[in-house]
């Protein structure tokens, strides 16, 4: 089984870092807050404790992005501060400043211990507020693309594949509040951003980050399917039936966004003439 989490993780992650590769920063933290990590920790879930168990720490996954979206404005505002040429300082500083805010942050409404309706109610307030923090970051470009070797992406395949070895095999033990809380912990967005910032720079790191709360919203939409279908439908149909909900919202989101670049581009051309 745990092998099996290895494998899925790992293919995961690699599709990501292509991404990001290819297609830019920007593209990639809006993919990055598509379900991957909490995706995998909640079928786990299901599979090991149950589906109602995975259906419960959904709900409390959903609360939970409050504290993955601290996790990356700690980053951010930490390594702004750290001179760009020193770059791993930057990183591993920004790294362990955001684990603190994230377990905090987790520790905090575990404490509070909040309904369902107002985890999700403070998530879905706390996304568009984000996007407004994160509003001054700039979008940086990969002007010279470097290849991902094999080595890069088995290092941060492993990074994530640990945490959600280690999230779903103390699930049973911590409950279903602890576990959903802890299932939103980064694990495929923070490798992703330490091998973006090492290798493409701080800027490029920072426009990821900028991006990624805009493709939360799809991470909402899939735990909240999880919770309503694993226990009515199981695992294996409401899985599908989860990824439906969060990609019909990306397909929306590239849509809108196509139509408006198209519509800029129509008045730019428009203005020239």
């Amino acid at each position: 089984m745990i092998l099996i989490k290895i494998l899925i993780t790992i293919l995961v992650v690699t599709l990501l870092s292509v991404v990001a590769e290819r297609g830019g920063p920007k593209l990639a933290g809006i993919l990055a807050g598509y379900p991957a990590g909490s995706a995998i920790s909640l079928f786990f879930f299901g599979l090991e404790v149950g589906p109602e168990f995975a259906g419960q720490s959904a709900l409390y996954n959903i609360a939970g992005l409050v504290a993955l979206q601290i996790f990356l404005l700690t980053y951010y505002l930490v390594t702004i501060r750290i001179p760009a040429q020193r770059r791993w300082l930057a990183i591993m500083s920004g790294l362990g400043a955001a684990t603190a805010a994230f377990l905090a942050t987790a520790g905090l409404l575990r404490l509070v211990n909040l309904p369902h309706w107002a985890g999700i109610g403070l998530t879905m307030l706390s996304l568009p507020l984000f996007q407004y923090l994160f509003r001054p970051i700039g979008n940086a470009l990969i002007v010279k693309r470097v290849r991902l070797g094999p080595r890069v992406l088995l290092f941060r395949a492993s990074i994530s594949a640990g945490v959600i070895v280690l999230v779903t095999s103390v699930a049973s033990l911590v409950g279903p509040q602890w576990a959903g809380l802890f299932s939103a912990f980064p694990a495929t967005i923070f490798p992703l951003v330490l091998i973006v910032h090492r290798t493409y720079g701080m800027d490029q790191a920072h426009t990821l980050i900028k991006n990624v709360p805009l493709g939360l919203w799809s991470l909402v939409l899939y735990s909240l399917t999880v919770s309503f279908v694993y226990p009515r439908l199981g695992l294996g149909w409401g899985t599908l039936a989860s990824f439906g909900a969060a990609t019909l919202y990306l397909l929306i989101l590239v849509g809108v966004r196509a139509l408006r670049s198209s519509i800029s581009s129509r008045q730019t051309r428009i203005k020239l003439v």
